[in-house]
C-alpha cells in the first residue's frame, strides 16, 4: 500500500489488531500485526485541546520549527486516543540554525541549515570551517 495516511490505530482487548487509512480518497482498514514509526511533534502548532506543544512544552509555541511541517505528532495522538502511556513528550529539541526566508520571515517551519551549506563561505574548505571552529586556527 502507498501513499496511504494512517488515521487511527484499530484496537480490541488491549492490543492493536489493525490500522484506518486513507488511500485514493477512500478509509480503508487493514489488520494485523502493527509497527507504527512516528516522528516528532515540533511542528504541532495546535493551540486547542488536542496540541502537544500546548499540553507539553507551552512555552515553545512561540518559535519556529526547523521541523518539516508534517511533523504534527498524528503517531503519537492516535496511541493516546486509544488510550496508550506517552513518554518523554517534553523533551523537545530547539535547533537555532533554522533559515529564515525573506519572503515569510515569520514562517512558523524553517528551513534547517546543517554545517554542510556553511561551507561555501569558507571557500568551499570544510577541514578549514571545522579547524575554525575547533579552535585549531582555521579561518
Amino acid at each position: 500500500i502507498r501513499k496511504a495516511r494512517v488515521t487511527k490505530l484499530i484496537h480490541e482487548n488491549g492490543a492493536v489488531t489493525g490500522v484506518e487509512y486513507i488511500v485514493n480518497g477512500q478509509t480503508l482498514k487493514e489488520f494485523g500485526p502493527v509497527i507504527l514509526a512516528t516522528g516528532g511533534y515540533a511542528a504541532d502548532f495546535d493551540e486547542g485541546e488536542g496540541g502537544l506543544l500546548k499540553k507539553y512544552r507551552p512555552e515553545l509555541l512561540k518559535l519556529s520549527t526547523t521541523n518539516g511541517d508534517h511533523c504534527t505528532g498524528d503517531g503519537q495522538k492516535m496511541i493516546a486516543a486509544i488510550g496508550g502511556k506517552l513518554i518523554d513528550l517534553e523533551k523537545v529539541q530547539v535547533h537555532p540554525t533554522g533559515l529564515v526566508d525573506p519572503k515569510d520571515p515569520d514562517a512558523k517551519v524553517k528551513f534547517f541549515i546543517t554545517s554542510c551549506p556553511r561551507y561555501p563561505f569558507f571557500g568551499g574548505n570544510s577541514t578549514k570551517a571545522t579547524s575554525g571552529i575547533n579552535g585549531a586556527g582555521g579561518v
